[in-house]
């Protein structure tokens, strides 16, 4: 659960200035941002979040002729002041169905654009790098994998991807080969995804597939949305003890 907090005396910038700041503050932003350790992250804070849908920043309001031919879609207000910190381990954010618990997350994880954004989000108490979304893992309640490779090759796939080319090919294999075991994929990992054409894999080893892709970057921050949807009792259970175990160990 989301627990409310005050927001701290120092200094911190928020979301909707960031993109206003003079030449002196952004040099200055540039340096607070270069200077978070991911790999010691303690926390990650937010404060007085609101989220307003198809709401445009002034600079990309349509010309007042272009206006009159093209409606303009209502705003919707999706948050409103959310505040909470989350701190080194597992969390989980609690609510009803459509009260706006994957659209915190996006914005958590930087997979929002500014449009419609407001509030402050702080990782260790400063705010954090324009990289933010590439350093972190992130599961969508839709899996993003292709249905026409296997379990395996999705994974390499990602490895070939997104991590540093420094990391030598046999490292790349090695952690595919862990993650699949790690998430008892042993059994279909030469098996095709499947389409709605072509019968694959079950929706529950489908979204581990899925979790399985972000797991092989090793990130030192993880969201997942919904990530135990298909799975059953006894891998429920087993994927909590997982989650667990990375916690630990990263």
């Amino acid at each position: 659960m989301v627990t409310s907090v005050s927001i701290p005396k120092h200094s911190i910038y928020q979301i909707d200035d960031i993109t206003h700041c003079n030449s002196t503050t952004a040099r200055q932003l540039k340096y607070l941002q270069a200077s978070i350790n991911l790999s010691s992250i303690r926390e990650i804070s937010f404060y007085n979040i609101s989220y307003n849908k198809n709401e445009k920043l002034a600079k990309f309001q349509r010309p007042k002729i272009c206006s009159y031919f093209m409606k303009e879609k209502p705003v919707k207000q999706i948050l409103h002041d959310i505040s909470g910190v989350f701190k080194t381990g597992m969390n989980a954010i609690m609510g009803p169905t459509g009260c706006g618990k994957s659209s915190l997350l996006d914005i958590l994880a930087h997979r929002k654009d500014h449009n419609g954004l407001h509030g402050q989000i702080l990782v260790d108490g400063l705010p954090p790098p324009h990289s933010f979304k590439y350093m972190v893992g992130y599961v969508i309640q839709n899996d993003i994998i292709s249905d026409t490779l296997t379990v395996r090759e999705n994974l390499m796939f990602s490895a070939n991807i997104r991590l540093p080319k420094e990391v030598p090919y046999e490292e790349r294999v090695e952690r595919v080969t862990k993650v699949i075991s790690d998430l008892g994929l042993e059994s279909c990992a030469e098996t095709k995804i499947g389409t709605e054409f072509q019968r694959g894999v079950s929706g529950g080893e489908r979204k581990r597939a899925s979790i399985g892709m972000e797991l092989i970057l090793a990130p030192k921050i993880f969201f997942l949305d919904e990530p135990t949807t298909g799975f059953n009792i006894f891998f429920y259970r087993k994927f909590i003890i997982l989650l667990d175990f990375y916690r630990k160990t990263s």
